[in-house]
């Protein structure tokens, strides 16, 4: 199984400058659909890989993503918060 870390925002103007931040830094990045068990979010979240991980906590901590539902790692038993 393809272990992946997806962050989840409340609105799509945050989740697209996440993602433009993450690729800024060098880091391969998608903007997927939400997955429906989450049930938070603007519907659209960035998904990443575990190396970007450091990386996407030290963006958040720098700017204001006021909007930001949380990390959640998709592991082989589902998604859990991280």
């Amino acid at each position: 199984m393809n272990v992946y870390f997806l962050a989840v925002f409340r609105t799509r103007d945050h989740t697209m400058r996440f993602n433009a931040e993450l690729l800024r830094g060098g880091f391969g990045t998608s903007v997927v659909n939400t997955p429906r068990e989450l049930q938070s979010g603007c519907g659209i979240s960035v998904k990443f890989q575990e190396r970007a991980l450091n990386y996407a906590k030290r963006a958040l901590r720098y700017y204001d993503y006021s909007s930001f539902a949380g990390f959640f790692c998709r592991c082989a038993d589902g998604y859990k918060r991280v």
